[in-house]
């Protein structure tokens, strides 16, 4: 595990982080539950020192209006770009404890996930108020929406939380009324490319497909990483093949690449010219910008559509 520190450097890498540490979790889910279930240290102030250690939460709390309360962040945070100026506090996995410490933080946040190597827990035993949130492994948008009102509630915002919540569902909402009426193109969305993994339908990437208008054919497959064989593939043939930051993003292809894959360019998405590169800090990153991959794929599926 120690290794994955090395090669996350990407929203997307972050979501193969998420399923590989949710797996871990559910292996010792009995000890990890009893000790989030502590009470954290609190003297009912509104804190005004934070420590975010999920890119994802930093984002919540700068869509909030709040940011001017962090005072330090994790190594890959990047947006919005004045977090690059932040102290770092170390890695998703294994921060930097004495560093968190010597900042004297009154709130630290983190994902469910980050728990299992139990250094987050560490710092409740030494007296730090830790708020732990399950936002790597939502599955909705109402399980990021609880997320987002959490955090309106601690930092004494509710109104700006609902908000932010409003915004989002607004804006979700006039694209699936565009999509009113249309039918869903299929298509196949790789996270990963040795081995080959598609994007599963039970998780928020594959809720994101679907708001877009699409028929993930990975959705019939088990597992939180399901492997794609080029004959299943042949055999499912899509319409539409995406690829977050494909060509850019360490471990993922380019649309060129993947076309010189045995076989594959017999498929339509390929002979067509409907493969794509979209964003990954949207696709992949589960925060308010997740709207915008809704918005950019729904684009990408249902181009004869008049868009604004």
């Amino acid at each position: 595990m120690l290794g994955i520190t090395r090669w996350i450097k990407t929203p997307l890498l972050l979501l193969i982080f998420g399923i590989i540490l949710a797996t871990h979790w559910q292996l010792d889910s009995l000890h990890l539950e009893t000790a989030l279930a502590t009470a954290p240290i609190t003297d009912g102030k509104t804190p005004t020192r934070i420590v975010s250690l999920l890119p994802s939460l930093t984002e919540i709390l700068f869509s909030l209006n709040e940011g001017h309360r962090v005072i330090a962040v994790s190594d890959f945070d990047d947006f919005p770009p004045q977090v690059k100026t932040l102290p770092s506090v170390g890695g998703l996995i294994t921060p930097n404890l004495e560093t968190i410490v010597s900042l004297h933080p009154d709130l630290i946040i983190a994902d469910k996930s980050q728990a299992i190597n139990k250094s987050i827990l560490k710092l409740r035993e030494l007296g730090l108020r830790v708020e732990i949130f399950q936002i790597t492994t939502a599955l909705k948008f109402e399980d990021l929406y609880e997320v987002i009102h959490a955090l309106g509630t601690i930092l004494n915002v509710p109104n700006k939380a609902h908000a932010v919540v409003a915004t989002m569902g607004n804006s979700l909402k006039k694209v699936t009324q565009r999509l009113n009426g249309t039918t869903p193109v299929t298509l196949y969305c790789e996270l990963w490319s040795n081995p080959i993994i598609a994007t599963p339908g039970a998780s928020f990437e594959g809720h994101l497909l679907q708001l877009a208008g699409g028929k993930n054919i990975a959705t019939s497959l088990p597992g939180r990483s399901p492997r794609i064989s080029t004959d299943f593939l042949l055999f499912q043939d899509p319409e539409v093949i995406l690829l977050p930051g494909g060509g850019v993003v360490q471990g993922i292809e380019s649309p060129k690449t993947i076309a010189s894959r045995p076989g594959w360019k017999h498929l339509q998405a390929l002979r067509h010219n409907r493969v794509y590169t979209i964003n990954h800090a949207y696709f992949s990153r589960h925060g308010p910008r997740s709207v915008l991959a809704v918005e950019e794929i729904a684009r990408l599926l249902h181009p004869t559509l008049e868009w604004d």
